[in-house]
């Protein structure tokens, strides 16, 4: 049987696949974290003292840690999902602009995490 994606042997990582790739695996980590996440705020209204332990919960020091992992993630598939947009229009699609836009992902990401980081802490 052939390799279903021939592409990732063949190639060496570059920084837009790199990117692609960890933009489709991050959504779907992100996608069960949803319901807790939706639990948390709703619980703000119908029930707080659910929401009290719910609150002591994230203010643990790991959970804090990969809640600000989590925020990274979103990030990520956030901003690369405006790139998308904007190359739905042929918007950037020159090799140069492709990098360019890569790399201001990568900065305004880590930018916007480490605000972030810096309002948790």
């Amino acid at each position: 049987m052939a390799p279903l994606s021939p592409h990732l042997q063949i190639y060496r990582p570059f920084l837009t696949m790199i990117f692609s790739i960890s933009s489709r695996i991050g959504v779907i980590a992100f996608a069960f974290s949803i319901p807790f996440f939706a639990i948390w705020l709703g619980s703000a209204n119908t029930l707080p003292q659910l929401n009290v332990i719910l609150t002591m919960f994230i203010n643990f020091l790991p959970v804090k840690l990969i809640f600000i992992f989590w925020f990274f993630i979103f990030n990520h598939h956030l901003l690369n999902g405006l790139k998308y947009f904007l190359w739905s229009f042929a918007i950037g699609m020159e090799i140069k602009n492709v990098y360019l836009t890569t790399y201001i992902i990568l900065a305004l990401n880590v930018i916007m995490t480490l605000t972030f980081t810096w309002m948790v802490f």
